[in-house]
């Protein structure tokens, strides 16, 4: 199976930390622990992604068959896996400009396979119904709709029957919101490449299945976070000592091109439930059962309506009197976002191991022209008030807290932290590629989507207007009013351009506030997994020097 790289996912190109986490879905049912997977069926002695191929699949004992999902060009779903049927038919052409009729009087064939029998494209709601209550259905989702797919998958009652892999943050987001009960199958982006980045992969986002994992350390990754790896093997050396490898990575199942072959194997040799487990061994999931922090959604700090004004608070599960709060702040161009998208890492890392109080909170957003700016950091002052005026209550500091933000996020902590913050509270920033002057036009040109945003956000379209330098966090910067600031920031940055981060910083260093500035030559508006442990590392060092836990 031919996979694209996936999500430049979960932070590249993105507003800010990006996805919030729904709750895992099931897998479907399996009377075998091992999984097998027919690689677009069992092709060995007939055409790929034929029903023969998934009936021989079938009867050949595998758990899954992997079906290619396409859309003629009148809207029909078929089931193909090349983008045109030049490979596997005696047609042309691509597989969207083709009429179902058209696609139906094509002859498939394998051409090292030779048979005088004729073998066609199916339907999808055909191969569903040889697969219904026979075999699950790994499902790799290359051209079609969501609604209609999923559809078709209730009316032939195969809604538990189905696996979906996902290659697009956009496809990501139509299954989950589409058909949330679907668990979903993806692979690790290249820039992945040991357990931490992993870790931080997983913890974007809810996905049930990953089929390129490889190293075994980053295998058992993948089980803490419950996530099941089927690996990918098809290949010409396909055989025992290829599967032999994969099982002792620890993985829980094998797409493969000889379904027959491989179930023959694990029954032979007594494995078709997978390896023995060694009992002495310490359960991977016991950690999760004593969780480090509690965790309190939508609490209202004010009366805005949709959740506007509400907060997620994360408490250690051993809170000490006095313990220090950090606030965060969701990114979304002032006009989308939300505050679940505080990365879990942080959550662990930060509450869970070190002993803070994190609150990451909601604000009102620019909705058709309502809640302009300034209500975005009256919001965030009514926040931090609220949080102060509950600090006795619960035991924790309420006289000082560490703002921290992403993008608009990012914008609107400095904001608060230089131009807003009488009480002198803020005792850090952590900006994370933030616009700090609303006013430079030369890195917001018209008709630009920065330029766009900004306008969107204040309602003013002059870039010397006196509302835009009353929204620049960096015409608020003095000696007084400065605090500890580290930035981050993409070289790449297409939305919010570097600059904004190196002018700050620059007027930080001149006005003697200690700041560092941290640019990654490749990254845009967001970074990507390597690069956000760094940023990770970097902020929890910056924390411990300039407000630590303890």
């Amino acid at each position: 199976m031919i996979r694209k790289k996936l999500f430049s996912l979960f932070l590249v190109a993105q507003v800010s930390f990006l996805l919030a986490q729904p709750a895992p879905a099931p897998l479907p049912a399996s009377k075998n622990k091992f999984i097998v997977i027919a690689h677009r069926g069992d092709h060995t002695k007939v055409p790929e992604n034929t029903l023969e191929a998934f009936k021989n699949a079938i009867k050949s004992g595998a758990d899954y068959v992997e079906v290619d999902l396409r859309t003629t060009t009148d809207g029909y779903l078929v089931v193909h896996h090349d983008a045109t049927v030049d490979r596997m038919t005696d047609g042309k052409g691509n597989v969207k400009d083709l009429t179902l009729e058209e696609i139906k009087q094509l002859k498939v064939s394998d051409k090292t396979k030779k048979s005088n029998k004729t073998y066609r494209i199916p339907e999808f709601r055909e191969v569903l119904e040889v697969c219904r209550g026979r075999v699950n259905i790994y499902l790799d989702f290359k051209d079609a709709d969501v609604t209609q797919t999923w559809k078709q998958i209730a009316d032939a009652g195969m809604e538990k029957q189905v696996v979906v892999y996902v290659s697009s943050i956009p496809l990501y987001k139509a299954w989950r919101t589409g058909a949330p009960s679907v668990p979903l199958i993806t692979s690790v982006i290249d820039e992945v490449k040991n357990k931490d980045a992993l870790a931080f992969f997983l913890g974007q986002g809810t996905i049930e299945v990953l089929d390129n994992v490889r190293e075994k350390e980053m295998v058992q990754t993948a089980a803490d976070y419950k996530v099941a790896v089927w690996l990918d093997v098809e290949s010409n050396e396909e055989g025992d000592d290829i599967w032999k490898q994969a099982m002792e990575l620890g993985v829980q199942g094998i797409q493969t091109d000889h379904p027959g072959a491989l179930v023959k194997y694990l029954k032979k040799n007594k494995i078709r439930n997978g390896l023995p487990v060694d009992p002495s061994k310490e359960d991977p999931y016991a950690k999760y059962s004593k969780k480090t922090y509690r965790e309190f959604k939508n609490i209202k700090y004010g009366d805005a309506p949709d959740g506007e004004n509400t907060f997620d608070a994360y408490i250690p599960q051993n809170l000490k009197d006095g313990a220090k709060v950090i606030v965060y702040i969701h990114g979304g161009g002032w006009s989308g976002g939300d505050k679940s998208e505080f990365p879990k890492q942080l959550v662990e890392e930060l509450v869970g191991k070190r002993g803070y109080v994190v609150a990451s909170v909601n604000y009102r957003l620019v909705k058709n022209g309502n809640n302009r700016f300034p209500a975005q950091i009256e919001d965030v002052q009514k926040a931090l008030q609220f949080i102060s005026k509950n600090a006795r209550k619960y035991k924790y500091n309420g006289d000082e807290y560490a703002l921290m933000g992403g993008s608009a996020g990012g914008h609107l902590a400095m904001l608060y932290a230089y131009g807003y913050d009488e009480k002198k509270q803020v005792k850090t920033v952590v900006d994370l590629w933030g616009p700090t002057d609303l006013t430079d036009k030369s890195i917001r040109p018209d008709g630009s989507n920065a330029d766009n945003t900004v306008i969107n956000f204040l309602g003013e379209k002059d870039h010397n207007a006196a509302i835009t330098r009353q929204a620049s966090p960096a015409y608020y910067l003095t000696k007084e009013t400065g605090v500890p600031t580290i930035l981050f920031h993409g070289a790449q940055d297409p939305l919010v351009h570097v600059s904004q981060a190196e002018n700050l910083y620059k007027k930080l260093q001149e006005l003697g506030i200690p700041s560092q500035l941290e640019i990654y030559p490749n990254e845009k508006h967001g970074v990507g997994p390597a690069s956000a442990i760094d940023v990770f590392a970097k902020t929890i060092a910056w924390l411990e020097k300039y407000y630590p836990a303890q």
